[in-house]
């Protein structure tokens, strides 16, 4: 899977933040995937994904507990998501993660 990184302001904390693109089961997804600030400033530890595909738009925050990611279950979250596109997106974020602290 392929990812874009979105830079940040130059000389400043750089949160994490990228979009990806990849096919699961014959369906084209685009995803939007932002590291979670809270409006103190924050990090939570979760990350909010904008996810796309032909089917429609779906909108749900990721969660890592230990190694396993899942879906996390606020109220305005929209629509249900595959654990498999769940684990496609963590496991990017994990790859991200580790490129940037090499």
């Amino acid at each position: 899977m392929d990812y874009q990184l979105v830079a940040g302001i130059p000389d400043s904390i750089d949160h994490l933040v990228f979009t990806t693109t990849f096919t699961y089961n014959t369906i084209f997804y685009k995803a939007a995937v932002a590291e979670t600030i809270s409006w103190e400033g924050q990090l939570t530890g979760t990350y909010d994904v904008l996810l796309q595909s032909g089917k429609g738009t779906l909108r749900l925050t990721l969660i890592k507990e230990g190694t396993h990611w899942r879906v996390g279950e606020e109220i305005e979250q929209i629509g249900v998501v595959k654990q498999e596109i769940v684990d496609l997106l963590g496991a990017a974020i994990d790859s991200i993660l580790g490129s940037k602290s090499n």
